[in-house]
């Protein structure tokens, strides 16, 4: 089974309980958006009402979709696959954002928005 490495920064980080890194055991046609929307939350059963809220566009405490059927992440999340924005990755010549198939070594970064002066 491939083997993925997950970092949270920042509000992510403490929403998880200080959770700097973690290893996900997933399976073979695992996508991002599984990622997010599963294994994550079930993981940390605690925080996956908060987790979700805090990614993802709500309407009525329920995740809105957008009409390729991916959900909604709001926009000023930056998710990065091996380095590279998740809305750039390709597959087959084709986008594929948060439908990208996780492959064993793949490494996540999760990153909220940041401020400063």
């Amino acid at each position: 089974m491939p083997k993925i490495k997950v970092r949270y920064f920042a509000l992510l980080r403490e929403l998880l309980g200080d959770v700097k890194e973690e290893e996900y055991e997933i399976g073979k046609r695992t996508t991002l958006m599984e990622l997010l929307l599963e294994h994550i939350p079930q993981r940390h059963p605690n925080a996956s009402s908060p987790w979700k809220e805090h990614l993802f566009q709500t309407e009525r405490g329920k995740i809105t979709f957008e009409n390729d059927a991916t959900p909604s992440l709001k926009g000023y999340y930056l998710i990065l696959v091996n380095g590279k924005p998740h809305r750039s990755i390709s597959e087959d010549g084709k986008h594929v954002g948060l439908m990208y198939t996780l492959n064993d070594g793949d490494e996540i970064a999760i990153l909220p928005p940041v401020g400063g002066g």
